[in-house]
């Protein structure tokens, strides 16, 4: 079995033959967050939870021990020493979620504050992310997106984020048009289809980010 950690890094791949495919995402997430804010009322953290589709979390229990009694639940003892494994990334991997301000991404640290849980027939996940510096939100809106650029993973965002830390802040969901996603996704493979090599294995990078909602920070004046 292909780990999490690597099947979020994979680059996805089309060889193309002559006819247009379906994005096709293989793992499901739904996934949660809240926007975290420190006492000088500035953005410093994103707490983000993965709750993976049943079919893969019966893959992550197999694969890492985690029902040891074999009742089809796994132990808290277990998934609390599992927690934090499936956000062990190779260096420079962007952690499937993104923040930007004023058209420029802002830089997250590495993932804390571990832990996991099973709800429902689902492993659940939960991490942090700091910021690598405090964000002033009167440098404008911050744009919020949860997504695999490879489109190996698709995540849904099914409940609206939370804002902790200050008031006066609203997070206003952009929902995607997938028919409109899927139709500029058939557009680009007709593109290359009609330039390449019909054997010549492509890369569509940051297909994720077209069937990816955006959710949109604005913040009052802090007092």
């Amino acid at each position: 079995m292909i780990m999490r950690a690597l099947l979020s890094s994979l680059v996805f791949s089309v060889a193309c033959a002559g006819a247009a495919v379906r994005a096709h995402p293989h793992v499901f997430v739904d996934a949660g967050f809240e926007l975290l804010f420190d006492a000088k009322g500035q953005l410093s953290a994103v707490r983000i939870d993965w709750a993976y589709d049943e079919f893969y979390s019966l893959m992550l229990i197999e694969e890492n021990g985690l029902d040891n009694d074999g009742d089809g639940t796994p132990e808290q003892a277990a998934l609390d020493a599992y927690a934090g494994h499936d956000v062990d990334w190779a260096a420079g991997f962007p952690g499937d979620f993104d923040l930007e301000q004023g058209g420029e991404a802002v830089v997250l640290d590495g993932p804390v504050m571990h832990r996991a849980r099973f709800e429902q027939g689902r492993v659940v996940t939960s991490h942090v992310r700091p910021l690598a510096a405090p964000l002033d939100m009167t440098d404008g809106a911050v744009i919020a997106r949860a997504y695999d650029p490879s489109y190996f993973v698709a995540y849904d965002v099914p409940v609206a984020p939370a804002i902790s830390g200050r008031t006066g802040c609203t997070l206003d969901r952009e929902a995607v048009d997938y028919g409109a996603a899927e139709a500029e996704y058939a557009d680009r493979l007709a593109a290359i289809d009609a330039t390449s090599d019909p054997f010549e294995q492509v890369d569509l990078p940051d297909i994720g980010v077209m069937f990816a909602d955006r959710f949109v920070l604005t913040c009052a004046p802090f007092s």
